[in-house]
């Protein structure tokens, strides 16, 4: 077999490959750190983003917390919507709605509605992306919660984005749609409390004078019944009237009798029956004189109770005036100071995974270690340099 070549051992072949293998050992040997550092980190970072990683899906939506008192007339949509550059919109209540959906109370509140450990904790999910174990710390949690969600406020547009990622679809959404009627719920119990907190002393003035000006009420009825007298003022004014009447009239009636007694007998039938006319008009206009101005129980007498009753009054009605004035007032001011969270951008369901974002990461840390690795170089460079 002498002079006859068989494939895979032509001469020199072997010396080639095993050549090369040397120098690929004796390459990887001097470029031993820039491998250990750069290379083998960034390989298991592809294989781990690109293998085992598991997909999260990502549900977003958008609301914008504002005051009923920020809309503007003849605004545009964005006005209307309270989110436009320059509108009232508060970006202190976005803020707080936003602490909020990031709390305790929160996630307390999500795992009672969506166990939300459950939903962190599926199977088949890695174990570097979800939770290792359902037997977690309300700070824990938490910590993972905040990883997972993200909230962040528009400072130009007042527009609050919301963020969810989880490992399946639904749950994203789920979890977007629980935060916003939770979002609105804080809404609604910061509403109840500043319209408690602001009517509230308006309201107990209103119903103390509402009180007073009842008792006083009660007390013109007990007067009314009691003297049997509806109102004194407008009795006394026909009692005088009427004593007026009755003196024209005892007047006219003396200034006759004297003339008749001039004329005829004072024996006579015609001056005895002026006498008793007389004497009737005398009798009536002391008994109504006296109903107003003497005894107890005379319209003089009553008339000063009854106008202390009736100063009473006035004062009640104006204070009780003032107070509903002050109480409509209030509860103006509480309502336009109202806050509404109004959905911009609904949660939607997630059809493709778009994290991780496997090649920004791998590449990232590529580039994050490669950088690492030439400043060390140039450290070392640097010191070996001055050791010379």
């Amino acid at each position: 077999m002498s002079g006859v070549l068989l494939p895979g051992h032509a001469p020199g072949t072997s010396r080639a490959g095993h050549g090369l293998w040397i120098k690929l050992r004796v390459l990887a040997w001097t470029n031993r750190v820039f491998l250990a550092v750069v290379i083998l980190p960034t390989l298991l970072a592809a294989l781990y983003f690109g293998l085992v990683a598991s997909d999260q899906y990502e549900s977003s939506a958008d609301f914008v917390v504002r005051r009923a008192d920020s809309m503007k007339t003849g605004g545009d949509s964005g006005q209307l919507l309270g989110f436009a550059l320059g509108s009232g919109a508060s970006e202190t209540d976005a803020y707080i709605v936003q602490e909020y959906l990031m709390s305790h109370d929160a996630v307390a509140h999500l795992q009672a509605k969506n166990n939300l450990i459950g939903i962190f904790t599926r199977d088949g999910v890695d174990g570097f992306s979800r939770l290792w174990t359902t037997y977690l710390t309300p700070e824990r949690l938490l910590k993972f919660y905040r990883k997972q969600v993200v909230i962040r406020a528009d400072d130009e547009t007042s527009i609050t984005h919301l963020t969810v990622h989880t490992f399946r679809p639904d749950d994203s959404r789920a979890i977007a749609e629980s935060l916003l009627e939770m979002g609105e719920q804080q809404v609604n119990a910061i509403n109840e409390r500043t319209y408690n907190d602001q009517v509230s002393n308006a309201q107990r003035s209103y119903d103390e004078a509402n009180h007073q000006l009842g008792e006083i009420e009660a007390q013109f009825t007990a007067y009314r019944v009691g003297h049997q007298d509806v109102d004194p003022t407008d009795t006394g004014k026909a009692q005088v009237t009427m004593i007026s009447g009755l003196t024209a009239n005892l007047v006219g009636a003396r200034a006759r009798m004297q003339a008749m007694g001039g004329a005829i007998s004072h024996s006579s039938p015609q001056y005895q029956a002026m006498v008793r006319q007389v004497q009737t008009l005398e009798a009536q206009v002391a008994a109504q004189s006296s109903r107003v101005v003497g005894g107890d129980h005379s319209v003089a007498n009553r008339l000063g109770d009854y106008e202390q009753l009736v100063i009473k009054r006035t004062e009640i009605a104006q204070v009780y005036t003032v107070a509903a004035s002050q109480l409509k007032q209030a509860q103006a001011d509480a309502k336009r100071k109202q806050l509404y969270l109004i959905r911009v951008v609904q949660p939607n369901l997630p059809v493709k995974s778009e994290y991780p974002l496997r090649m920004q990461i791998t590449l990232t840390i590529f580039g994050a270690l490669f950088f690492a690795y030439a400043i060390g170089w140039l450290l070392w460079a640097g010191v070996k340099e001055h050791s010379l």
